[in-house]
């Protein structure tokens, strides 16, 4: 059984060591170090440190590209290859500027090789591929997105899209727009997890929890075809998206399973233990046991210590942390 812990806080490798020692105490085998822009421009070398230091504790360790050209999920984490090269981002449907690489860019592209090479380095064998997308405003998420509110129409996707369909990509999604998303995304996506796998890298890949072409691909079979992926999973936050835990968490981890075990993949679920309300911590156990019923063999949560050290903290992220603790030593039958 492994149980996860997503971990970001600080790349002091003192107050690290702590931390690392902290989750092993509380039943973690499996630790997912963040990677963003920042850490791959500025913290790389410490970053070997660290990766060290969790696998010298008995963590195993997957690497996560958190926020990189903001086409991954992670948006704590600013993006200089987007701040840098405005003219190898999306451009939304509305004529707007969309802050995210386009994933058509060459120049993107092999930033993400390059990336790819320095997370490799860093001594991790697996790398967590987290919620790829188009980009997508505020707007979508709280669903009072106008009809041109997607990406992306810039020059290269126009003309990709005029050579393979003969019209002018429309203002408004239609079947062919979702098409050639799709498309995009699995191009881009095959082409670096080959590219990892080639450099002898495990795949992992978490989506968001709905099947929703606003989002990511219009249906998961599409990445569960990838032969180079090795983990899929998805992380239902039933307390962010206001859904009921038992029937949210339980109906999203058959769903994992049933696929994973059809494509004959490791299937992996995600525990949210940010934003937890006062009084609800024990929703976090609950959620973990949920999938421990039912048969996942990797559970993880996002983040260490219910997320104190952001804005979007647990209220009582220390009792939240007690319960993951807890919880992640019943399952483990310690």
């Amino acid at each position: 059984m492994k149980t996860g812990i997503a971990y970001f806080s600080t790349r002091d490798p003192r107050h690290v060591k702590q931390d690392l020692k902290d989750m092993v105490d509380h039943n973690c085998n499996l630790v997912v170090h963040t990677y963003s822009e920042t850490d791959y421009n500025y913290y790389s070398i410490v970053m070997r440190d660290i990766v060290k230091m969790s696998h010298d504790m008995g963590l195993e360790v997957y690497i996560n590209p958190w926020g990189v050209g903001r086409v991954f999920g992670g948006p704590e984490a600013y993006s200089q290859f987007v701040s840098e090269n405005p003219g190898e981002c999306q451009k939304m449907a509305d004529g707007s500027f969309g802050p995210a690489a386009c994933l058509n860019s060459q120049a993107f592209r092999d930033y993400m090789r390059s990336w790819i090479d320095s997370a490799s380095d860093t001594g991790a064998k697996t790398i967590f591929w987290d919620e790829p997308h188009f980009h997508y405003p505020l707007s979508v998420v709280i669903g009072a997105q106008k009809e041109d509110e997607w990406a992306c129409v810039c020059d290269r996707c126009r003309g990709l899209f005029k050579e393979r369909f003969n019209r002018d990509i429309p203002k408004v999604m239609d079947d062919d727009v979702i098409q050639f998303r799709d498309d995009i995304i699995m191009d881009f996506f095959k082409e670096l997890i080959s590219y990892a796998k080639k450099k002898g890298l495990k795949n992992a890949v978490c989506v968001l929890p709905d099947e929703d072409p606003l989002f990511g691909v219009s249906s998961w079979e599409l990445i569960l075809e990838i032969d180079e992926i090795d983990i899929f999973g998805t992380d239902p936050y039933w307390m962010l998206w206001q859904k009921p835990l038992d029937e949210y968490v339980r109906g999203l981890t058959r769903k994992v399973l049933e696929m994973c075990k059809r494509h004959k993949k490791e299937a992996q679920m995600w525990v949210q233990s940010f934003m937890i309300f006062e009084g609800r911590e024990g929703e976090v156990a609950s959620a973990a046991e949920i999938m421990a019923e039912e048969g996942v063999t990797n559970i993880a949560a996002w983040s260490y210590l219910g997320g104190a050290f952001m804005n979007h903290k647990s209220q009582n992220h220390d009792k939240v942390w007690e319960v993951l603790g807890e919880v992640y030593g019943r399952i483990r039958g310690r």
